[in-house]
């Protein structure tokens, strides 16, 4: 035999050997350690005891305004959950015990309690459909929806589907992809929930349904919440929160497999219904959510922020959970329990927002609406929003908007707040994009000083038609009013802001060109993102890269000018024109809108977190030039009857600029009405938006409640 083939066998033979050696090794170590824990193998000891953990819910971190009121903290209080390993696995059974426990939450007054996680169903059983908010792309809701079709195996399904009709593998996914509902109805979403737990069984005796419509319906509610919230043996399901101790007897009584209790933190609303939409909600972990809440170390049945600086400021406002070691005898009686990891409360969070300036800004709001209707009798007029300001830091003091809702009802208004054609769940503040009309020209203004097209004392004359060019003579608003003035005649700088003359800027546009003026406007932060930590809208800047980018038709010179009042492409949120603003009359500084002022660790009652203004962009405005405008606003108020008289109230003098965005149609303008005070000095900018108001005048009593809060 060959030298190489012998050594070949031994090699294989010494192999193996070392092989059985290790296994043997394994085997041994197994052995020791099942030995080693034989005390206590599966949760079960020796003297009949057995172990079981529960999550000890940290306390959530509290949030205050800037002057240290709470505005949400925690209460004690229950929740109900459902244990996967206790439950009965027999379908009959586990509805049985499901029912019972929906039951008696409702027998006790508290079926509002029950957590509904995004159930996609609307009607009732069989004429089942999806909601509105479920067949949207962008909502969480058609992401859980999404994110079931894939774990129920319905979409691998439909792409099986799509195959054998013909498709690539890649085809039939990106086609299933690109529109899922498309292949997957409601019909076949019920269908899959009906089949997998047994929804339609019948009595093997009598051949009745085992469960009406109504019991479906509510069945189906809970193995919803179950998929989407990732019910499994390391995650319990939470059927309702913040129910009393009377529910909790109750539901004891029935001593109901797999149904039980957790003590948790239901947070507290200080002042209900106001700040809904800085403050936002809190809910459990989706299914979706999941992997991504695990990498940061969350439990399955954490509760996390949803929205506003609930969900901004997470990282700060939850804690670290503990874990509670539960003894029980062979009869299922508690002999001991003990603290495993203790639980770590979350930071504290200040905002920088005074709630008194915030109640101020919503109670405002809502006067002012009412008084567009019954006063001037535009009943159309139904929202708007409020953004306030510390221009010399972009402290963002109050953020409104109108209709609003109450946080402490939500889940019980919830049908209704999304059925509310006024959209109470909008935030117009940070959402919303409106032409700014004539609250736009103190930047004009700014720019044509800046770059030398116009000085303090040059003169424009307003014929009250701007015949430049031969295409496009528009009229200024005096020659359409019903004024028996046609034109305001010539005019400087501050003659323009405080009339508001369309033709003195319809000139001034074309001089500084859009370019000129759009570098302005970006310094000020004019289609730009604010900073803000909440979701907003970056709006969009007339001009020709918006229009290319938006693949409309090309910039001509006339556009120019109807930018310059204005008008054109330009539209931006509340908060938008309160940075620009902030930024003009502090002299050229943009600073960061922020609404977190300091996080506080609690347990050693010292900030973690203190924020400073943070620069986005500067210039240097000359202060001539601010004066100028300033001076030209301060005569806006004092030349309107109506706006002094709304502002009498507040003991210094005010620079504001209205402004009447244009709708079309029949429908009234939106009326914009931005400001500041002190005029000389400005320490607070106040935005105010009333939709379909008909004019900026009538968006300035709002802003005047906010001023008169402010100061007293």
């Amino acid at each position: 035999m060959p030298k190489n083939a012998s050594f070949r066998r031994v090699s294989r033979v010494t192999a193996l050997g070392i092989l059985f050696l290790v296994c043997c090794l394994v085997y041994l170590i197994v052995f020791a350690v099942m030995e080693l824990n034989s005390e206590n193998i599966g949760g079960h000891a020796r003297d009949g005891t057995t172990e079981r953990t529960v999550i000890v819910q940290a306390m959530r971190g509290q949030i205050y305004d800037r002057n240290g009121t709470p505005l949400v903290t925690n209460e004690y209080t229950y929740s109900l959950t459902v244990d996967y390993s206790v439950l009965p696995t027999n379908p009959a059974s586990r509805n049985a015990t499901l029912l019972k426990a929906l039951e008696v939450l409702y027998t006790c007054g508290e079926g509002n309690r029950f957590v509904d996680v995004r159930y996609p169903f609307l009607g009732v059983y069989p004429e089942l459909t999806y909601t509105s908010v479920a067949e949207l792309p962008d909502s969480a809701d058609y992401e859980t929806l999404i994110s079931q079709f894939e774990s129920s195996g319905l979409r691998n399904a439909a792409i099986r589907g799509l195959k054998a009709g013909g498709m690539s593998t890649k085809a039939a996914t990106a086609a299933f992809d690109a529109d899922p509902l498309a292949y997957i109805d409601s019909a076949k979403l019920l269908n899959y929930f009906v089949e997998e737990y047994e929804l339609l069984a019948v009595d093997e005796v009598t051949g009745e349904r085992l469960y009406t419509d109504d019991e479906v319906n509510r069945l189906l509610h809970i193995y919803w919440g179950m998929e989407a919230s990732g019910f499994s043996r390391a995650n319990d399901y939470v059927m309702a929160v913040g129910i009393s101790m009377n529910t909790v007897t109750c539901e004891r009584e029935l001593s109901l497999p797999g149904v039980g209790f957790s003590t948790t933190y239901q947070r507290v609303y200080r002042y209900p219904g106001y700040a809904s939409h800085i403050l936002g909600q809190t809910g459990p972990i989706y299914a979706e959510e999941w992997p991504e809440y695990k990498e940061l170390g969350y439990n399955m049945n954490a509760i996390v922020g949803k929205s506003g600086c609930e969900a901004a400021f997470e990282s700060y406002l939850h804690g670290q959970d503990g874990v509670k070691v539960i003894v029980e005898d062979a009869e299922g009686r508690v002999v001991n329990e003990y603290m495993k990891t203790e639980p770590v409360a979350g930071k504290d969070v200040y905002l920088t927002i005074d709630i008194d300036l915030q109640i101020a800004a919503e109670d405002g709001l809502r006067e002012n609406v009412a008084y567009v209707q019954h006063n001037l009798g535009k009943e159309e007029c139904k929202s708007g929003a409020i953004s306030v300001m510390d221009p010399n830091t972009g402290e963002v003091l109050a953020l409104a908007s109108y209709p609003t809702y109450n946080l402490a009802t939500f889940s019980e208004d919830y049908d209704s707040l999304q059925a509310d054609e006024a959209l109470p769940l909008y935030n117009r503040a940070l959402l919303g994009l409106y032409a700014p009309g004539s609250t736009f020209k103190p930047a004009v203004t700014a720019a044509a000083l800046m770059e030398g097209v116009v000085s303090v004392d040059t003169q424009i004359e307003c014929t009250g038609v701007y015949t430049y060019y031969q295409s496009y003579q528009p009229k200024c608003w005096i020659y359409n009013s019903n004024s028996s003035e046609r034109q305001h005649g010539w005019l400087t700088a501050d003659d323009a802001l405080r009339v508001s003359c369309n033709c003195y800027y319809y000139e001034a546009g074309r001089l500084l060109g859009i370019d000129r003026m759009n570098h302005y406007c970006t310094l000020f932060g004019l289609g730009q993102p604010t900073g803000i930590e909440l979701g907003e809208a970056t709006g969009s800047l007339a001009g020709p890269a918006w229009r290319q980018s938006n693949k409309q038709k090309d910039w001509m010179a006339t556009d120019t000018i109807a930018a310059a009042i204005g008008q054109s492409d330009n539209a931006f949120t509340p908060l938008q024109l309160s940075a620009y603003l902030s930024t003009l009359v502090n002299g050229g500084t943009r600073y960061a809108a922020h609404l977190l002022m300091k996080a506080v660790d609690i347990s050693e009652d010292a900030p973690i977190y203190t924020s400073a203004p943070e620069v986005l962009d500067a210039f240097v405005l000359g202060e001539s030039y601010r004066q100028e405008i300033l001076d030209g606003m301060e005569q806006v108020i004092t030349s309107s009857a109506s706006i002094s008289n709304w502002m009498s109230r507040v003991p210094v003098t005010v620079a504001g600029k209205t402004g009447t965005a244009q709708l079309g149609g029949n429908q009234n303008d939106n009326g914009l009405f931005v400001c500041c005070a002190p005029s000389r000095s400005p320490e607070i900018v106040v935005t105010s938006v009333v939709e379909k108001s008909g004019g900026g005048s009538y968006a300035a009593l709002a802003a005047a409640r906010v001023l008169e809060a402010y100061y007293h």
